[in-house]
């Protein structure tokens, strides 16, 4: 059997053999090509949604009488009414596209409206984290039929829609069985205020609906099923599933013309893949040292280019920022060495270079029992000054210490904290167990410090009250693995690089440093281009960092000021 490599071999000497039909048949390709490179290039931000489900809740009502028995209890008729009007939506949103989407690529925000059924509750659901799925339920809004998605004034957030659901149930409980019942506003749509989704991800929203009062029941099973949908994305589409179209013949035409087009430039085409997918090598040794935060998706990465690259052994250490850079600055050739900074160096030499290499955000981390999930700029500064000592300071509720698990001077990480958010010291270290300021008994704070990212948050998982910071992945993967911790918002962000296009603080850029500009045949010269290669970078993202260069090659927007 002919292998497709083969194929595409012949059609490349046959068309080779005359030049005008090369030239005709790379133009017609061309054309036919211009809805993939309009779908896939022009405009390749993409959501796609689709109705999962929209169906009654499955109760029927309970029959009154049937002659011989007595009617049933009037509290459980006025339930059943109730329920048998009502009926649930779920709706699934995917990021298809190739390109992250943020809440500003959004011309119009993505709604929903459900004919005249009224919602009486939602719930955001299979979210990729916590963070995320606690982001879209505080910023869905709920309008009316008289307004439209954009125009609704105040709308309730997610919890005062829950406190209406109970006042409407006790109310129906407690009317008479035909008796109108006064239920206030009643929401007809769901809006997805600031949405932002990386590719791939996805999340379901869920809605429970009740037909109003004065429409007909049906005497069945049956709902109205009206969906209603709006939202635009610049530059991308946003399309139902179920209205994809089947292969047409404008597809298949396109797919031929594909065919020849890589047929024709079949040789040119090996020749760019296998450059850019063989990985450059040299044989050597290489060590990274400095940011505890980035070591482990640096490790990483670093083993992968010594799998590739047999004569090379590249090795990540984390040592913490500033003992890296100066590991680096001292006397002599480091051309060996290369060092990760969270930010730029305070004091680098001068014949330091900077590479920067992804973005990363931090977020506060607390212990569960600390009974707080946002705290204010403000609030945090008073937290590390001493002017609150006692969570109970901060929230009802019962007394606990406030117990401040910090990073030594080394840190890079600690200096993007005391720059960006603090603006100042973060203080003195005052304990050793994290429990009490046995160092400085009468010191307004206790405040311990740990030498890691893992230490941090293995230290802050162990300690009731209390209170640290971290790179957001490494608090991120804390959660997922049931740690008793959380994440606080900070003046109402989440720590997001969508956050940090709105003004969210902490966050900064991670730096290579190296002495000098590598030699073109050495081990890092030849590390450095790997880190800008679609595999590192695609493992950059799978951390959740974002590289600082993009797809297109061009620097990340937050990254240019570098």
């Amino acid at each position: 059997m002919v292998s497709w490599g083969e194929t595409v071999q012949a059609l490349a000497a046959l068309f080779g053999e005359h030049v005008s039909s090369w030239v005709l048949g790379v133009l017609a390709a061309a054309t036919i090509a211009a809805p993939v490179v309009d779908r896939f290039v022009i405009r390749r931000k993409r959501i796609h949604y689709r109705v999962l489900y929209n169906s009654k809740i499955g109760l029927s009502p309970i029959e009154l009488h049937d002659g011989e028995v007595p009617p049933a209890d009037p509290q459980l008729i006025r339930i059943a009414r109730l329920v048998d009007r009502m009926s649930i939506v779920i709706i699934r949103v995917r990021n298809t596209g190739s390109f992250d989407i943020e809440a500003d690529d959004f011309a119009e925000d993505i709604s929903f409206t459900f004919g005249k059924r009224i919602v009486w509750d939602a719930r955001i659901s299979e979210a990729p984290t916590k963070t995320i799925r606690q982001r879209i339920r505080n910023n869905l809004v709920f309008f009316t039929d008289k307004q439209d998605a954009g125009s609704a004034p105040n709308p309730p957030s997610l919890g005062t829609l829950r406190e209406r659901l109970g006042q409407r149930l006790a109310n129906w409980v407690a009317a008479q069985p035909a008796a109108a019942v006064e239920i206030g506003p009643q929401w007809h749509g769901v809006r997805l205020s600031e949405l932002s989704l990386q590719r791939g991800q996805k999340f379901k929203l869920v809605v429970v609906l009740r037909e109003p009062d004065d429409e007909p029941a049906t005497g069945d099973d049956s709902t109205s099923k009206e969906i209603g949908f709006a939202g635009r994305i610049s530059n991308g589409r946003i399309k139902d599933e179920k209205q994809q179209r089947r292969i047409t013949w404008p597809l298949a035409v396109t797919g031929i013309g594909a065919l020849l087009t890589v047929a024709l430039v079949t040789t040119l085409i090996t020749g760019i893949f296998r450059q850019d997918s063989d990985v450059a090598c040299a044989s050597g040794s290489l060590r990274i040292e400095g940011s505890s935060a980035f070591a482990p998706i640096m490790s990483n990465v670093a083993t992968a280019y010594s799998q590739a690259c047999g004569g090379a052994n590249v090795i990540a250490q984390p040592t913490g920022s500033l003992d890296g850079v100066r590991a680096l600055s001292a006397p002599g050739p480091q051309n060996d060495l290369a060092v990760l900074s969270d930010g730029p160096a305070l004091e680098p030499s001068p014949d330091l270079v900077a590479q920067p290499l992804a973005l990363v955000v931090y977020g506060v981390v607390v212990n569960d029992s600390t009974g707080i999930d946002r705290l204010t700029t403000e609030q945090l500064q008073g937290i590390f000054a001493g002017r609150y000592r006692d969570w109970s300071q901060l929230r009802d509720g019962a007394s606990l210490p406030i117990r401040i698990v910090g990073r030594g001077q080394e840190s890079g990480t600690r200096q993007v904290f005391e720059t960006r958010v603090l603006h100042g010291s973060e203080g003195l270290l005052t304990s050793d167990s994290c429990e009490a300021p046995e160092r400085i008994p009468q010191a307004q704070t206790t405040r311990c410090e740990r030498s890691s990212t893992a230490q941090v948050v293995d230290e802050i998982a162990t300690t009731p009250g209390a209170i640290g910071y971290t790179d957001t992945p490494a608090a991120n993967i804390a959660v997922a693995q049931g740690k008793p911790v959380k994440i606080a918002q900070l003046d109402g962000r989440y720590p997001d690089v969508s956050s940090a296009h709105q003004g969210y603080r902490f966050w900064t850029v991670e730096y290579l440093y190296t002495k000098g500009f590598p030699a073109n045949d050495s081990v890092l010269k030849h590390f450095i281009d790997y880190l800008r290669s679609d595999t590192a970078r695609a493992e950059l993202r799978d951390a959740g960092y974002t590289p600082c260069i993009e797809r297109t090659g061009l620097p990340h927007p937050l990254c240019r000021g570098s």
